[in-house]
């Protein structure tokens, strides 16, 4: 997470949240201060009362062409670097997004570069299967599924911010 740790500080210092344990990660690696800053990134991307237009605040790219349900692999890619260079995401919440869908050969060079994808159907699968490791009793899934609830609600925010940069490009044909 030490990439985008000072804009995702940066980002949220002024967010005031008690802090739940359901959105502690566990056994990250990560020292405690980050540890404590990703908790709170999730926090804020989970808190209802914080409109996603605010959670998006300084986003200043057009996402009018943005299709999370018809997008490639370089498109996650570059979206998830600029994510996180905003502190919009950290780190980790960025590799997933910009990982969905990724294939590797046995050199560990990506193969699918411009493959098409679903980005919401890719977390569907991957949510189900996340679901399944928690009701088998494997621990170490549920901060997984924090992180996989936290990149789709980052999805759905950027899938509004989306439609409304569309709906405002269309021309009144009327007046």
């Amino acid at each position: 997470m030490l990439y985008s740790f000072d804009a995702v500080q940066a980002r949220l210092e002024d967010y005031v949240y008690v802090p739940d344990k359901n959105f502690k990660l566990t056994h990250t690696g990560f020292p405690s201060m980050e540890a404590g800053l990703a908790q709170k990134s999730r926090q804020y991307w989970a808190d209802k009362s914080i409109p996603n237009e605010v959670k998006l605040e300084g986003l200043n790219f057009d996402l009018s062409a943005f299709d999370g349900e018809n997008t490639t692999t370089r498109e996650m890619m570059a979206l998830s670097v600029a994510l996180e260079e905003l502190g919009v995401v950290d780190r980790d919440v960025g590799s997933i997004i910009g990982g969905m869908n990724c294939d590797f050969n046995s050199a560990g060079n990506q193969i699918n570069f411009g493959k098409k994808i679903d980005a919401f159907a890719y977390l569907a699968i991957a949510l189900d299967d996340i679901k399944k490791y928690i009701d088998e009793g494997h621990g170490f899934a549920k901060p997984v599924l924090v992180s996989m609830n936290t990149v789709l609600t980052v999805m759905l925010a950027l899938k509004e911010r989306a439609e409304q940069a569309k709906a405002s490009s269309l021309i009144d044909t009327h007046a």
